[in-house]
């Protein structure tokens, strides 16, 4: 065999090997794109600088979200601004967020838990804080009874029956203590001492808070009113990178038009910065007397 005859098997043999690579490639990105029919979607809007959440029943969620394990979830991402990147480390999802388009992206969730959400596209100031997180709840047991043979389920169906209702009332509680992590505190009674988050506040520069400093005795309540068109926080500290950030008071996300009330029964008297967790750049002072 002479050598331009091996040679001309070598190059055979390449071209093959490529072939068959781009092949196995083009197999497995199918695979990936590939949206199961039976997903559930999410509409995922990410905007300078917090996520925002809407499920197929309308439910809406900020800075959190909840699914259920074992079920495929489509995610619809759109931008209200710039650019940013939806990015979920630990089950490796990574899809850009565009402005005018909807980039589409799917995932089960086989591990309960909480996990961070994160931008991953340089999107501005707030960029660094640009954060949310996912809680995958456990899978009902209800739903693997009702993958067991007929005469099993009439056999235990009051052992499931009672089990699940221990799992709804545990799983109930779970939900119950995030939504209080999350969710502002009002409590009953007369709004307390106003404290106002401006329309345009969201516009680095603007006004922020009203007043920006706030003078209070100890035990007053404060009610923050947000008026403007997206949600903030009143949190203590100077800002995310502070060590004692939301020692002292912190609102959670109040949405826009919504209001929150800050108790200063446990504060000692003095001085304390705080800002916004979305829009870190919003700053403010509270004077306790």
């Amino acid at each position: 065999m002479g050598h331009a005859t091996i040679e001309w098997v070598y190059v055979g043999v390449v071209i093959s090997l490529l072939t068959w690579v781009g092949a196995e490639s083009w197999n497995v990105e199918r695979l990936v794109e590939h949206v199961p029919p039976d997903a559930e979607t999410i509409k995922v809007t990410a905007q300078q600088w917090f996520w925002t959440f809407e499920h197929e029943d309308g439910k809406k969620e900020t800075g959190q979200l909840h699914i259920k394990q074992g079920v495929p979830y489509k995610f619809e991402l759109i931008s209200k601004d710039v650019i940013h990147d939806f990015n979920v480390p630990d089950f490796t999802i990574l899809m850009d967020a565009v402005p005018g388009r909807v980039n589409v992206v799917w995932n089960l969730f086989d591990k309960p838990g909480e996990y961070p959400i994160q931008c991953r596209e340089y999107c501005g100031f707030g960029h660094a804080t640009m954060k949310a997180k996912l809680f995958v709840e456990p899978f009902s047991q209800t739903a693997e009874a009702a993958e067991k043979p007929a005469e099993s389920q009439n056999a235990t169906a009051g052992q499931a029956n009672a089990t699940a209702g221990q799992a709804n009332a545990t799983a109930g509680q779970a939900n119950a203590t995030a939504g209080q992590a999350q969710v502002p505190v009002q409590t009953a009674g007369p709004p307390g001492k106003p404290l106002t988050i401006l329309e345009g506040s969201s516009v680095q520069g603007s006004p922020s808070y009203d007043p920006a400093t706030l003078t209070v005795k100890k035990g007053d309540k404060i009610t923050v009113t947000n008026k403007d068109t997206l949600p903030h926080t009143v949190t203590s500290g100077i800002g995310p990178t502070d060590p004692n950030s939301a020692k002292q008071f912190d609102t959670s996300i109040i949405e826009a038009g919504a209001t929150a009330d800050i108790e200063t029964t446990n504060i000692n008297p003095g001085q304390y910065p705080f800002y916004c967790t979305v829009h870190p750049f919003m700053t403010g002072n509270l004077v306790v007397q």
